[in-house]
């Protein structure tokens, strides 16, 4: 079994020694785009437009926990990982509930290597293709100096599509060879101006990962649960506080519809800081998070950097 990369410069490897021999190349994906959400989780662009995002991140882990949560130390474990990725965003032309609609497209490059015992998989390729192929939001509140004060609300339904690299004899590839419906609902709310700043923000996006069958290994992994969270104060063109996930398998996995020895159910929870700088100059903006690992079960536990920049066409 092992950890999608999908949502870290790979998020978590999960050491072959956890799986059946054989099916060292499986694992859950969880989440949204490559980065996961964080602040403003329910927003979209408000003018119509095609917008373009890139990421890049770093991954590192040394220690492996069991099914119990608990540290594996008889294992040799250690995961350094980069990522890179792109993606698109369009704003449709028309409302719909009041509210404004939008699709995107992100896709990944990977760089990185796992070393499990003796052994050590470098791995090298472009992940699976994820898309948000319908993404709605609505503002319930009364802007305030510019500023979205009060309720926003966001309900999508996202896919990602086997398209990326994968080998079912390595430890961990970048695609998973199987298809995952994602359907997944935001909420963000602003207060307005307080002692600290223009507003403090609270933004939560919950996600629920549900995998197809892997038809090259006929291994199937159980719905993921997730949420994405951040509290934050915005000022001026900054803004900066505390983001996380955490993120529980709900079903055992199995191999031809037989539950795996164990169940393999895999959760992760990480927390740490975020800061956004937007440049209205160039309608874009800029973002910084760090992750650390608070908990881990059937996996690694990863520190993760991100850096992002996101930008209008026009």
């Amino acid at each position: 079994m092992k950890i999608s990369f999908r949502r870290v410069a790979a998020c978590a490897f999960v050491a072959a020694i956890q799986s059946s021999a054989g099916y060292a190349a499986e694992g859950p994906t969880f989440g949204g785009p490559v980065g996961g959400t964080d602040i403003r989780n329910a927003y979209l662009p408000s003018a119509t437009g095609f917008y373009f995002g890139l990421v890049t991140g770093y991954g590192h882990s040394s220690q492996l926990y069991g099914g119990g949560g608990h540290p594996v130390n008889n294992v040799n474990v250690s995961t350094s990982n980069n990522i890179f990725a792109g993606g698109i965003l369009y704003v449709y032309p028309f409302k719909l509930l009041g509210g404004t609609v939008a699709s995107s497209l992100q896709t990944a490059y990977y760089s990185g290597r796992l070393t499990l015992g003796p052994t050590t998989n470098n791995v090298r390729g472009f992940g699976d293709l994820y898309s948000d192929l319908f993404s709605w939001s609505r503002y319930f509140g009364n802007a305030a100096n510019g500023l979205p004060v009060g309720l926003t609300a966001k309900v999508a339904y996202s896919m990602i599509f086997p398209t990326g690299a994968y080998n079912k004899r390595d430890l961990t590839s970048p695609g998973h060879n199987t298809i995952y419906y994602i359907p997944n609902f935001a909420l963000t709310y602003l207060t307005g101006p307080n002692i600290f700043g223009d507003g403090t923000e609270f933004s939560a996006h919950i996600f629920m990962d549900i995998a197809g069958t892997n038809n090259a290994t006929h291994y199937h992994n159980g719905p993921v649960f997730d949420v994405d969270w951040a509290i934050s104060e915005r000022l001026a063109r900054w803004q900066f506080g505390v983001t996380g996930f955490y993120a529980n398998e709900m079903a055992d996995d199995e191999i031809n519809g037989v539950r795996v020895p164990g169940g393999k159910r895999f959760a992760a929870m990480s927390m740490g800081p975020v800061v956004g700088f937007d440049i209205p100059e160039i309608k874009g903006s800029v973002k910084l998070k760090v992750l650390i690992p608070v908990y881990a079960r059937n996996s690694v536990a990863n520190t993760l950097v991100y850096l992002g920049f996101t930008k209008a066409f026009k």
